[in-house]
């Protein structure tokens, strides 16, 4: 692993010294700048970023242990070791004050110097690992958050509460859950932003403000808040309708559109969130009785959704599909949609796909002028023998075969 340092003293040969020490000893640490004074060595600080210095604590200008103090104050990164002839008692006080590395006296001994700089780089490898490891960790939450979150909201539309999901995501997210409730939005003509900004946007409002679950429907979105971990439950009704307020406005704000409203009741259980969700529904249309478009009850969303993502298939299967397309399409998650697709059809995505594919096969079958290829490519299969293999998969035959029993019936019914 590769450093970069800069050094400070205001003695040239000693400032000389330790730039050839480094130099032979630490091959994977480059120098990148030496100072003779403190105004020197902050100015390199500043425009150099290293990630390790060894500095004198006696300079002229400023000293060692003012420009540590000032760098610190400005959120430097950069990790020090002083190097000074003074033992005196206060400097060293005031640099471990200072949370520096370490100290190397001059004159001192070469093993010591290196064994301080050895310890120093060991210190920053371990940080950046540990670093590495939390940007990796955060970014694979960034990904399945969204995903988990909609299982779970999942699981509150099919009444059938996922808590061993939502405990996973509480864990992860070192979050606590002590009450919520559903908050339901419908975003009248929300064209100006697709489904994945809506939920960013909603992401950008809540952020550090509450913990959340969100998806989005075809509707608008539906959301989990989390209410604050207080005994009083008027008062958690209260920040919640506050909240779903502003987020309300915001949303108007970004979209350009209406946005209507229906918060439920906080309830201290994740198990009561169904009911919440129905509460949500139910004071959307009390608020607004004089509009005929509010949302359906939740198994009518259901039906519509299945029967929207089916019309998809059938429209675009000649095309490379997959579900999170036809999930877009739909206005919903592909995991909301894989589970309710199987609950009301029986069939995963990928099967009734199939299906469709190997009907439209077996019609253009018929037409015994269109090659294999042909076929395959008019049912959405880019792979002529993997087509073949699908279809005697699922036909139970060969296309060929398929084909000579459909001349023999054709040539029976002639005769």
């Amino acid at each position: 692993m590769n450093f970069t340092m800069v050094i400070a003293d205001d003695e040239p040969l000693v400032l000389k010294s330790l730039e050839m020490l480094v130099a032979k000893n630490f091959p994977h640490i480059q120098v990148t700048g030496l100072a003779e004074n403190g105004v020197e060595l902050k100015e390199l600080l500043e425009r150099l970023e290293p990630d390790l210095a060894v500095v004198d604590i006696r300079m002229p200008g400023l000293s060692g242990i003012e420009v540590i103090e000032l760098m610190r104050s400005k959120g430097c990164k950069t990790r020090f070791i002083i190097n000074t002839a003074f033992s005196d008692f206060e400097y060293v006080k005031k640099a471990l004050d200072l949370k520096t590395d370490g100290y190397i006296l001059k004159p001192g001994k070469q093993d010591e110097k290196i064994r301080a700089i050895s310890e120093l780089c060991r210190a920053v490898e371990a940080e950046r690992k540990k670093n590495s490891r939390q940007s990796n960790l955060d970014s694979a939450l960034q990904v399945v958050n969204p995903y988990l979150g909609s299982e779970i909201l999942m699981s509150i539309f099919s009444k059938k509460c996922d808590e061993e999901h939502f405990k996973v995501y509480l864990d992860i997210n070192g979050l606590n859950f002590s009450g919520g409730c559903i908050a339901t939005f419908l975003i009248k003509r929300p064209g100006r932003m697709g489904a994945r900004e809506l939920n960013r946007e909603l992401g950008n409002i809540l952020d550090g403000i509450c913990g959340f679950l969100a998806t989005v429907t075809s509707d608008g979105i539906v959301v989990l808040l989390f209410a604050p971990d207080r005994s009083d439950r008027a008062e958690q009704r209260s920040w919640c309708a506050g909240l779903a307020e502003l987020i309300a406005r915001a949303l108007m704000e970004r979209t350009g559109s209406e946005c209507l409203y229906g918060v439920g009741t906080v309830y201290p259980s994740f198990s009561d969130m169904p009911r919440s969700y129905r509460e949500s529904i139910a004071k959307l249309r009390e608020d607004h009785k004089d509009r005929p478009d509010l949302p359906a009850d939740n198994a009518d969303k259901i039906k519509d959704y299945v029967e929207t993502a089916k019309q998809y298939i059938e429209s675009n299967f000649i095309r490379d599909i997959s579900l999170m397309a036809c999930a877009e399409s739909v206005g919903i998650s592909p995991y909301y949609l894989s589970h309710i697709f199987k609950e009301k059809t029986g069939r995963t995505f990928v099967e009734y796909l199939t299906a469709v594919r190997m009907d439209r096969a077996k019609e253009l079958c018929r037409n015994q002028n269109l090659t294999v290829k042909d076929i395959s490519d008019r049912c959405g299969y880019i792979n002529t023998t993997y087509f073949c293999k699908v279809f005697k998969r699922n036909v139970g035959k060969t296309i060929g075969a398929y084909r000579q029993e459909l001349l023999r019936t054709e040539s029976e019914r002639g005769t």
